[in-house]
């Protein structure tokens, strides 16, 4: 018996082994192709699992849903509220952002509201949800929350930069959370290759940084390097900047397309009887269902609009992916 313990100890330490050998592995891998094709593996990478990760996410989230709200009432109507009222002001601001009615210093006030408004709702879900955990109590989130509205007043054009990279991190977090439930014995090695990453940026930054600037030759080229931040950021090199953004990205795709169905069985696209609302008797069956091919569908659609158009539907897929942006916080949230 106690040799069949220690055979049992040993192959899970080596499931953890492998995980970190191949999350490294991969990630030097991203690493080097990305930074020696920046403008193209942006392309790329974005035709092909934009959408797909855009459903796992989809498909994840319902998972996660319960079918009865009880006490979380309260949290999950500030979530949804304010995922709603964001993701339509927006496409307001970023569809009507050549308004001739809209100066630029108008416009920039209403894009510091805008991210002023987010960071008070995110404050607020983590004061809700410290309501809910017992003897906790998380009111500093508004102290913290004030205190990241000056930046987004005072540099509001780098506060948007920094969300841009930060992005990528929360599925990483996710990750982490998921893997904390369902996989404790691989949290240490996900947390080795999480540490890993600065180190892979800035081995493009020692690799790129010095390097002269991408080509802005095309307007769809262009878009790609204003993206990463290289009208913000005029003094480092955009191949540095696309690299690294197109680096997080990947791993950021990989995260929800790869990982956390490997960790979750919750988030295995056909096991529709893991989510709650789909098997569950009070649940919604036919609308879970209906949601799941309608986003399918969006997915073909994407990919269609890609091979016609890849520069116009890149630039509607970017304003709607708000929503998916902001979803992920009240999940991330409730996970804490």
């Amino acid at each position: 018996m106690q040799e069949i313990q220690t055979f049992e100890r040993n192959k899970t330490f080596s499931s953890a082994q492998i995980f970190a050998c191949l999350f490294l592995l991969g990630c030097a891998a991203f690493a080097v192709l990305i930074g020696s094709f920046p403008l193209q593996l942006s392309i790329i990478t974005i035709f092909l699992f934009a959408g797909v990760h855009n459903f796992m996410e989809f498909r994840y989230f319902l998972a996660r849903m319960p079918v009865r709200w009880g006490k979380s009432r309260t949290f999950y109507l500030v979530g949804i509220g304010g995922v709603i009222l964001l993701t339509s002001a927006y496409l307001l601001l970023y569809f009507g952002g050549g308004n001739w009615l809209w100066s630029l210093t108008n416009f920039q006030i209403l894009v510091s509201l805008w991210n002023t408004s987010f960071i008070l709702w995110i404050g607020f879900l983590f004061f809700l949800r410290g309501k809910q955990k017992p003897q906790t109590d998380w009111s500093f989130a508004f102290a913290v929350a004030f205190l990241l509205c000056c930046p987004a007043w005072i540099v509001p054009n780098y506060w948007s930069l920094s969300l841009v990279y930060l992005h990528p991190l929360i599925a990483m977090w996710f990750l982490e959370r998921q893997i904390r439930r369902t996989k404790p014995e691989w949290l240490r090695a996900y947390r080795t290759g999480l540490l890993s990453i600065p180190f892979f940026v800035a081995g493009l930054y020692f690799a790129f940084a010095d390097t002269p600037h991408l080509s802005n030759e095309t307007n769809l080229f262009w878009r790609i390097t204003q993206h990463a931040g290289s009208e913000i950021l005029p003094g480092i090199s955009s191949h540095f900047l696309v690299a690294t953004h197109v680096f997080l990205e990947t791993i950021h795709y990989s995260v929800w397309i790869l990982l956390i169905p490997l960790v979750d069985k919750c988030a295995v696209p056909w096991k529709l009887k893991e989510i709650p609302l789909f098997s569950n008797k009070q649940g919604l069956p036919k609308l879970v269902f209906a949601g799941l091919v309608v986003s399918i569908l969006l997915v073909f659609a994407l990919w269609y609009g890609f091979s016609l158009d890849y520069e116009q539907t890149r630039d509607i897929y970017f304003a709607f992916a708000i929503a998916h942006v902001l979803t992920e916080f009240p999940f991330l949230v409730k996970m804490l």
